[in-house]
C-alpha cells in the first residue's frame, strides 16, 4: 500500500511537471532583415575620368561632400562622376568603377561595402610617385581610421585619421611613407563607414610613368592565387614583372609557388624556397616568357601572407603598368561590365564555372567554362552584366580591361554581400517583470 501510494505521488509529480512545461510556451517574437549594404565608389579627383558601369539606369545612387543623403536615381547604366565618390543601392550587383588619366593611365576596381580591415600591396612612396590613398567615409558620423604601413625597411608608426561625416580625405603617398620604393598599407577603421581607395600613380619630371588602382585583400592567408597577370612583348621582349610580398605577423614565412597557364605549368625560378622576412614588403622579379599572353599564379606559404605582382605595359606607346592582386575564392554574384569588354580568367586545378550573360538588348545567355589550370572569356562590348554560377571549388578569377589610355585589373570578388540585421520587438516584460 506504502509503496502504491508512493509511485502514485511521483506520477503525479511527472504529470505536473510536463504540463507546466507544455502550458507555459515561449513565443518568439525574433525577427531580421535581410539587405545588401549600399556600396561605395573611388573619388574622382583631380585631372581624372570616372566611370562606373551599372546594369540598370534606375539604380539609386548619392555623392559624398554634401549634407544631403538622399539618393536619386542614376539614369544611365555607364554612371560618370564630375566630383566626390559615388554611394550606391545596387543591390546584388557589384558595379565596376574604371578611372582614366586620358592618354597616360587607367585603372579598375569594384565598387564595395565598407569592412574593418583593408591591405593594400601595392605602389611606391619615393620620388617618382605621384599617388595617394583616398578614403571615404560615406556613413551618418565621424570616423577614425588606423592607417599602418610597411616598408621595405620594416613598419612605420601607425597614423590615425579623423573624417567628417559624408565625406573623403585625400592623402599623398610620400607623406605616409618619404622616400620608400616599395609599400604596403593596412586600413583598420575603428568607427564610421569606411572605404579605403589606392591610386599608384608615377612621374618623372614631366615625363609620366602610368599608374594603376591597387585594389584591396582583406585578411592576409597561407594560400594565394593572383589569377590574371598579363603578359606583353614590346618588339619581341616581354615586359618585366615584380611579385611584391609582406609576411604580417611576427614569424618569417617559408613559400613554395607553381605558375599555370596555357603554356603549362611550372614552378618559377627564384620563388620556390624562398623565405620571406617578416614585417617587411619583399619584392622578388620574376623573368617569364609567356607566349600566352597571361598567366595565373599560385603561392603556398607556412605563415599568412600578401601578394601582389606588378607588370609593366604599354598604351599607345607609352611607359604603363598593372598591378595584379590576390582574390579569394569564386563565389555566386553579378558583376555589372557595360562599356568595358573584360577579360575574365579563372585558375584553380580543375575550373568549373557557369556564365550567366545578360546583353544590352535584354537577351540572356549560358556559357560553361570547364578546364584545367586556366581559362579565359573574352566578353563582347555589348555584355551588360554576368552572373557567376555553378562554380568548382578552389577556382578563383579576375578580370583584365584595356583601353586606349591602359590597362586594369579587378579580381572576381563581390562587391557587397547579403546581411542579416536584428528588428528589435517590444515585449511587456520590460513594463511588467
Amino acid at each position: 500500500m506504502k509503496n502504491q501510494r508512493l509511485l502514485a505521488l511521483i506520477t503525479f509529480t511527472a504529470l505536473a511537471l510536463l504540463l507546466g512545461n507544455v502550458l507555459n510556451k515561449t513565443v518568439s517574437t525574433s525577427q531580421f532583415n535581410e539587405a545588401y549594404p549600399a556600396v561605395v565608389c573611388p573619388p574622382n579627383t583631380a585631372g581624372l575620368s570616372t566611370a562606373i558601369s551599372l546594369t540598370s539606369g534606375k539604380t539609386m545612387a548619392r555623392k559624398t561632400g554634401t549634407s544631403s543623403m538622399v539618393t536619386s536615381p542614376v539614369r544611365f547604366t555607364r554612371f560618370a562622376i564630375a566630383a566626390q565618390s559615388a554611394v550606391i543601392d545596387a543591390g546584388a550587383v557589384t558595379p565596376i568603377a574604371w578611372q582614366v588619366r586620358k592618354g597616360t593611365w587607367a585603372g579598375a576596381t569594384p565598387c564595395s561595402a565598407p569592412t574593418s580591415s583593408q591591405w593594400f600591396v601595392g605602389a611606391s612612396a619615393d620620388l617618382t610617385s605621384k599617388g595617394t590613398l583616398n578614403l571615404v567615409n560615406s556613413g551618418l558620423g565621424r570616423a577614425l581610421v588606423d592607417v599602418e604601413l610597411f616598408t621595405e625597411k620594416g613598419p612605420l608608426t601607425p597614423r590615425t585619421v579623423s573624417m567628417k561625416a559624408n565625406s573623403f580625405v585625400r592623402i599623398a603617398l610620400p607623406t605616409l611613407a618619404p622616400g620608400s620604393k616599395s609599400i604596403a598599407i593596412h586600413l583598420a577603421t575603428r568607427s564610421g563607414r569606411v572605404n579605403g581607395f589606392v591610386v599608384d600613380e608615377r612621374g618623372k619630371g614631366l615625363r609620366a610613368l602610368g599608374g594603376d588602382l591597387v585594389n584591396s585583400t582583406t585578411a592576409p592567408t597561407k594560400k594565394i592565387h593572383i589569377p590574371a597577370i598579363p603578359q606583353v612583348t614590346v618588339k619581341k621582349t616581354s615586359t618585366p614583372h615584380v611579385l611584391r610580398l609582406l609576411v604580417p605577423g611576427d614569424v618569417d614565412a617559408r613559400i613554395s609557388a607553381v605558375i599555370r597557364s596555357t603554356d603549362g605549368t611550372f614552378s618559377p625560378v627564384g620563388i620556390n624556397g624562398q623565405t620571406i622576412t617578416h614585417k617587411q614588403v619583399v619584392e622578388i622579379p620574376m623573368d617569364l616568357n609567356m607566349a600566352s599572353g597571361k598567366f595565373a599564379l599560385h603561392i603556398d606559404s607556412d605563415q599568412p601572407i600578401l601578394a601582389s605582382v606588378f607588370s609593366k605595359t604599354t598604351a599607345n606607346g607609352k611607359s604603363d603598368f598593372i598591378w595584379s592582386t590576390a582574390a579569394d575564392e569564386l563565389t555566386e554574384f553579378t558583376l555589372a561590365t557595360t562599356g568595358l569588354s573584360p577579360t575574365l580568367v579563372f585558375t584553380g586545378e580543375r575550373i568549373q564555372v557557369t556564365l550567366d550573360l545578360t546583353y544590352t538588348n535584354g537577351t540572356h545567355k549560358k556559357k560553361r567554362i570547364s578546364a584545367e589550370d586556366i581559362a579565359t572569356f573574352v566578353s563582347p562590348s555589348t555584355l551588360r552584366s554576368v552572373r557567376f554560377t555553378q562554380i568548382s571549388p578552389g577556382t578563383s578569377g579576375a578580370a583584365l580591361i584595356s583601353s586606349m589610355s591602359g590597362y586594369g585589373y579587378i579580381p572576381l570578388s563581390a562587391g557587397s554581400k547579403l546581411t542579416k540585421s536584428f528588428v528589435p520587438s517590444s515585449n511587456i516584460k520590460v513594463l511588467n517583470p
